[in-house]
């Protein structure tokens, strides 16, 4: 018998093998369930029944701040929308019969039901049946559940699931440093004069839970002070899956802390060794770092390594002309600031981004436009002298096999 006297707003709910009852989550009834000290399951007689049960599903939910549990009791206990289940998730993320847990001597196993959006695991989709252990984290499409044994010692009356996004996150972020957990994407980049894609900018994405835009990765990679280790994983990953493109210059992003970090050089090295044949371009932003001797060493670097450099962001903090005319790069890469509203602005305005661009092209330098989305904006960036170009105009950041198609 799992342990009376519940506090606050958690909510325990319990199924008998010996009743009917089934158990439906929804937004709304979490709200009823709120602020309830038990709740209990009434049965065929009409009674109120609490079974014992070796293990329990629990829910948290943010909106209402209560959790809820449930105990899997019953050599099958299935998961999933229809009513029919045993346990019923009212979210439309969750299939009519998504998953079964089932209970083997004791021991607990679940499987998916070929459902639409899959069942994790720790963050790791089930392809078969898999066991299951206390502390395990559960995804049905996008809803979460935390698997504890009533058994467990603990020292609160009710078996608890605080698990916050943040903490999934946390959970998860070794399986991030592991090429399969990144997911590249590419997002073109063309020559203005005639639209011409002559590359592509690798962005990287996860497929893990809370972990799947590039600042969701970066924050618990900062916590962790690796972030320049997440960075390398993405540069190379973004290298091998690219080697499935046509051939075209590929863009790879670093990370600032990577410029205090002493295994850039030794990095940079080892990629050109896996990718002999790859046209790379680094980006280093330009305020990453304040030292013209650490680029102009960084310039050398790559020039032996057979790669080009390209300063990305210029102007979205302290345009650096400075350093702009005492380590030029091979592409230099205009903040999108430069670009959003052009169409509209004054001919002063026009003339002084002209006499940058002129100053750009002077020093050998190929100056792309960022975040271009219209035709006018376009048009504009192309007559006052930028060259390359890159933004929602051209193509949003796809996966490899979408350009394949494309091409």
């Amino acid at each position: 018998m799992l342990p009376q006297g519940i506090v606050g707003k958690s909510t325990v709910l319990q199924l008998s093998t010996q009743t009917t009852s089934k158990l439906r989550f929804s937004d709304r009834e979490s709200d009823r369930m709120d602020g309830r000290s038990n709740t209990t399951l009434m049965n065929a007689g009409g009674t109120q029944s609490f079974v014992d049960g070796l293990w329990v599903l629990s829910r948290s939910s943010s909106d209402t701040g209560s959790n809820q549990h449930v105990n899997v009791v019953g050599p099958s206990f299935t998961v999933g929308r229809s009513p029919g289940n045993n346990l019923c998730i009212s979210d439309p993320t969750v299939s009519g019969r998504h998953a079964e847990i089932l209970t083997i001597n004791r021991d607990l196993f679940v499987r998916d039901l070929n459902s639409t959006n899959g069942t994790l695991l720790n963050g790791r989709r089930l392809q078969h049946l898999t066991g299951l252990r206390s502390g395990d984290v559960l995804h049905f499409g996008s809803v979460m559940f935390t698997l504890q044994s009533s058994t467990d010692e603990c020292t609160s009356s009710t078996v608890t699931a605080d698990v916050s996004a943040e903490a999934l996150a946390h959970l998860q972020f070794d399986k991030l440093l592991r090429r399969p957990a990144l997911r590249p994407y590419f997002q073109p980049i063309v020559q203005l004069a005639d639209r011409t894609r002559i590359g592509f900018e690798v962005l990287s994405r996860s497929y893990l839970l809370g972990l799947e835009t590039p600042e969701k990765m970066f924050r618990v990679a900062a916590s962790r002070k690796v972030e320049a280790e997440l960075s390398q994983a993405c540069r190379i990953e973004g290298l091998r899956i690219a080697e499935e493109l046509p051939p075209s210059k590929i863009f790879l992003n670093t990370h600032p802390a990577e410029l205090t970090h002493g295994d850039l050089f030794p990095s940079l090295e080892r990629l050109r060794a896996e990718f002999p044949n790859s046209d790379i371009v680094l980006e280093i932003h330009e305020g990453a770092t304040a030292s013209s001797a650490f680029l102009r060493e960084i310039r050398q670097r790559t020039r032996q390594l057979n790669m080009q450099l390209a300063y990305d962001d210029f102007g979205a903090g302290q345009a650096r002309l400075k350093e702009l005319f005492e380590v030029p790069p091979d592409v230099l890469k205009f903040d999108v600031k430069f670009v959003h509203g052009l169409p509209y602005t004054s001919e002063q305005h026009r003339e002084t981004i002209r006499s940058l661009l002129k100053i750009v092209r002077d020093l050998g330098v190929i100056p792309l436009a960022e975040g271009i989305e219209t035709v006018e904006e376009g048009s504009v960036c192309f007559e006052l002298g930028f060259e390359l170009a890159q933004g929602f105009l051209f193509g949003r950041a796809e996966n490899a096999a979408f350009w394949t198609r494309e091409s």
